[in-house]
């Protein structure tokens, strides 16, 4: 399946990647080394050539063959990037590349390679569809809501495309002070991520790390088999007990039970949420399969902005099982989530 906009099936859950590069930080670092590479001569020179690329660091315009070999080695990092499948399309690639006058020519290869590399949640995005991407991801963006009725707080944590650092960090804030101050009348929750398509991870899930026990809640599990950590803390969720957006510091509460409700439409970040909150005790989610997205992508820009968004690894959940890439299971299978969510807070005495 492939992404198209919010609200249209799954696809437009691959907009946003749940491992976000610190891109800026990166390019600012390897332009301070590129400096003094080139201050050593030659070899500093050839040096940012050669790998300047990977980071986004350039020191002249490639040529089209340069691009597509750019693009060829980011592709390798991805989780299916290995096979008979795999090798005709970057053979196909490299054919292209021989004749190609433009960067744009090899948009189309490109977009297959990407397929064969990633699978069904890596895309190709040309710099004017990465563009837009922006664009859509700002104009419509939502913070969560909470809202109270009868001792449940029903907490929507909506998508988060591509913004702006000021916008996630303002999306993980709200959350976090909208679930401090319902607290004190609240004896359970439901956590709505029906209309979730995916996103950002980390503003989403720092925005809820009041609701979720310290330490480790996921892995990102690799092609070779090395894993990433997703950690919890008590001013957010990041990678190796580091917060990647960090919110102010609140009581924990991990006391209470917890709905989750999902759907076909919550996806790839929206995913990652279910996948934290599985295995604690006191949680248990309804309503649909979900899409199915359970992986984690790196973003990657070229040097025209057409940007690769690269699916590199698997979830992993608290105890242990991969997710590899299939539908999350609800706890109870329901059309009428939020109905049967409320009756199994009232059955724990809330509501």
């Amino acid at each position: 399946m492939k992404t198209l906009n919010d609200g249209e099936t799954p696809d437009s859950v691959r907009a946003e990647s749940p491992v976000k590069p610190r891109k800026k930080l990166w390019r600012r670092v390897l332009a301070a080394i590129a400096t003094v590479l080139l201050l050593l001569g030659g070899s500093g020179v050839w040096l940012v050539h050669t790998y300047g690329p990977r980071f986004g660091v350039y020191l002249f315009p490639p040529s089209p063959q340069r691009y597509a070999d750019v693009a060829l080695e980011l592709m390798e990092r991805g989780y299916y990037a290995d096979g008979a499948e795999w090798e005709a399309a970057r053979e196909r690639v490299l054919e292209t590349a021989e004749g190609a006058d433009s960067y744009a020519d090899l948009h189309g290869v490109l977009t297959e390679a990407a397929d064969a590399a990633g699978g069904s949640h890596t895309f190709f995005l040309t710099p004017g569809e990465a563009a837009d991407r922006v664009g859509e991801s700002t104009s419509e963006f939502r913070t969560p809501t909470v809202t109270v009725d009868g001792g449940v707080a029903t907490v929507v944590v909506p998508e988060l495309g591509s913004v702006s650092g000021e916008l996630q960090q303002r999306y993980a804030d709200e959350a976090a002070a909208d679930i401090a101050a319902a607290a004190p009348e609240v004896c359970g929750w439901i956590i709505d991520l029906r209309e979730n398509t995916g996103g950002n991870m980390y503003p989403m899930l720092s925005g809820l790390s009041s609701l979720l026990p310290n330490g480790a809640a996921m892995q990102f599990r690799m092609a070779a088999g090395t894993e990433m950590g997703v950690t919890v803390q008590d001013d957010g969720v990041g990678m190796n007990g580091n917060s990647v957006i960090s919110v102010e510091e609140t009581p924990k509460i991990t006391d209470q039970p917890i709905a989750l409700l999902q759907s076909e439409q919550t996806a790839s970040s929206g995913e990652a949420v279910l996948t934290v909150f599985r295995g604690l005790d006191s949680v248990e989610s309804f309503g649909e399969d979900s899409a199915g997205y359970t992986s984690g992508n790196s973003v990657h820009t070229l040097y025209d902005g057409a940007e690769l968004v690269l699916t590199s690894s698997v979830y992993v959940d608290r105890d242990g099982v991969n997710l590899n890439e299939e539908p999350i299971r609800p706890d109870h299978s329901t059309d009428a989530a939020d109905e049967d969510a409320r009756a199994w807070l009232a059955d724990a005495d809330c509501g």
